[in-house]
C-alpha cells in the first residue's frame, strides 16, 4: 500500500511540476502581451497626437490671416505647448525603453522631429509678435521640414512595434516549444515511474510465490518425513499384529484400522502431492498435464487433450507450479460446473512469452459476472488473481451455451 502512494506521489509531482511551469508560462505570456499592447498603444497615440497638434496650428494660423483673429494667437501657441509635452512623453516612453543602450534609429528620429518642432514654435512664436499680415516662406519651410521629421519618426516607430512584436512571437515559440518538450519529458518520466511501479510489483509478487513454493515444498517435506513415517509404521504395526491375532472379532478391527490407516496415507500422499506435485518434479508441464488428461480420459465422460509444438518448456520451477496449478484449477472448473463433454489445452512459448489457450464446449458463462461472489466463479478469480500477480495477461471469451475460451499470456 506504502508502494502504491509512494509511485501515486511520484506521478502527482510531475504533474503538478509541469501543470506550474505551465501555467506560469502562460501568465507571464499573456502579462507580456498586455503590456507591449499598452505600451505600442500609447506610442502611438502619443506620436499621433503631435502630428495633430502642428496640424491643428497650422489649421489656426490659417483662421489667423483670413479671419484676423487674435484668439487664435493663443490657440497657436496652445497647440504648440501641447506638442512640447507629447514629445517630451514620447521621449520619456523611448528613452525608459532603452536605458543604457546606445542612440537608436527611434531616438534618433523622435529627436529630430523634437528639434524640428521646437524650430518651429520659435519660428511662429516670433513670426506672430510682429503681427504679419501673411505667411512667411521660412515658416511654411519648417512645416515641411516637422512633415518629413514626423514621417521618417512615424515609419521608425511602425518598424519598432513590427520588431518587438516580431521577438514576441519568437519568445511565446520558444515556450511553447520549451512546454512541448517539457510535457514529453513529464510524460517520460511518469512512464519510467509506471514501470519501475510495475516492476517492484510484479518482482514482489514473484518473491511472494517464491517463498509459497518454498514453503509448500518445506510443508510437504515435513509432512511426509514426519506424519508420513508415523502411518507407515502404523501399517507396519497392524500387519504384525494381524499375525498373532486368531479371533476373527479381533481381525475384523484390525481390517478397519488397516483400512482407516491406508486412506490416512492415501489422504497424507494427495496432500503432500497438492503442496508439491511429485509427477511435476519427475515429468515436467507439458507430460505432467499429459498425464493428468489421461486420468480423465479413463472416466470416459469428458475427452482431454493437451497440444504443444514443444515437449519440454524450459521454465522455472515456481512459474512451472504456478502454471500447472492454473491449468487443473481450469479443468476442475471444467468437470464441476461446465457439463462439458471436450477440453482441450494449447500451450505454446513464443520467444519469452508462455500462451496457453484453454477451451471447453460446456454451457459457458457471463464473464461481466466474474467479479461477483458467485461461488462457481471463485476458481475462476483465483485464476486471474494469480496471473496478475506476476505480471500475466488474460482474455475470456465465453457466453450462456458458447462454452469457453480462455487465453493467457505469461513473460518469463
Amino acid at each position: 500500500m506504502s508502494l502504491k502512494i509512494l509511485f501515486r506521489g511520484r506521478v502527482l509531482l510531475a504533474i503538478i511540476i509541469f501543470t506550474t511551469i505551465t501555467c506560469t508560462g502562460i501568465i507571464y505570456t499573456s502579462i507580456k502581451s498586455l503590456r507591449l499592447d499598452r505600451e505600442h498603444l500609447s506610442l502611438l497615440e502619443l506620436s499621433k497626437n503631435i502630428d495633430l497638434e502642428i496640424s491643428h496650428s497650422r489649421i489656426f494660423l490659417d483662421d489667423y490671416f483670413l479671419l484676423n483673429e487674435s484668439p487664435k494667437k493663443a490657440a497657436v501657441l496652445s497647440c504648440f505647448s501641447n506638442a512640447g509635452k507629447y514629445t517630451t512623453s514620447l521621449n520619456s516612453l523611448i528613452a525608459e525603453k532603452y536605458k543604457g543602450n546606445n542612440e537608436t534609429d527611434l531616438q534618433s528620429s523622435l529627436e529630430a522631429v523634437i528639434a524640428t518642432v521646437e524650430q518651429l514654435q520659435n519660428r511662429v512664436s516670433t513670426f506672430l509678435v510682429n503681427n504679419p499680415e501673411s505667411f512667411d516662406t521660412a515658416v511654411l519651410t519648417d512645416y515641411r521640414n516637422f512633415q518629413l521629421a514626423y514621417q521618417e519618426l512615424d515609419n521608425k516607430l511602425e518598424q519598432y512595434i513590427q520588431d518587438e512584436n516580431s521577438q514576441f512571437k519568437q519568445s511565446v515559440f520558444t515556450l511553447v516549444l520549451l512546454t512541448f518538450f517539457l510535457l514529453l519529458l513529464c510524460i517520460f518520466l511518469i512512464q519510467r515511474i509506471i514501470n519501475s511501479y510495475n516492476t517492484i510489483e510484479k518482482q514482489q509478487a514473484l518473491r511472494a510465490l517464491e517463498v509459497e513454493f518454498k514453503e509448500r515444498k518445506r510443508i510437504a517435506a515435513d509432512l511426509h518425513d514426519g506424519l508420513g513415517s508415523i502411518l507407515s509404521s502404523i501399517a507396519l504395526f497392524i500387519k504384525l499384529i494381524e499375525k498373532d491375532c486368531s479371533n476373527n472379532a479381533e481381525n475384523k478391527s484390525l481390517i478397519q484400522v488397516k483400512e482407516l490407516s491406508g486412506i490416512a496415507l492415501e489422504n497424507l500422499e494427495a496432500t503432500i502431492n497438492n503442496l508439491n506435485p511429485s509427477i511435476l518434479n519427475k515429468y515436467g508441464l507439458i507430460k505432467s498435464l499429459e498425464i493428468l488428461c489421461d486420468k480423465i480420459n479413463d472416466i470416459g465422460e469428458v475427452t482431454c487433450s493437451v497440444n504443444s509444438a514443444d515437449s519440454e518448456i524450459k521454465l522455472d520451477p515456481n512459474m512451472e507450479l504456478n502454471m500447472y496449478r492454473i491449468c487443473n484449477e481450469l479443468i476442475n472448473n471444467t468437470l464441476k460446473h461446465a457439463g462439458a463433454s471436450i477440453l482441450s489445452i494449447d500451450i505454446q512459448q513464443i520467444k519469452k512469452t508462455v500462451v496457453i489457450l484453454y477451451r471447453d464446449n460446456g454451457k459457458g458463462f457471463n464473464p461481466d459476472l466474474i467479479p461477483t461472489f458467485d461461488e462457481e466463479k471463485m476458481g475462476l478469480r483465483n485464476i486471474i488473481k494469480r496471473i496478475e500477480s506476476f505480471g500475466g495477461k488474460y482474455a475470456i471469451n465465453s457466453g450462456e451455451g458458447k462454452g469457453v475460451e480462455i487465453m493467457l499470456s505469461i513473460n518469463l
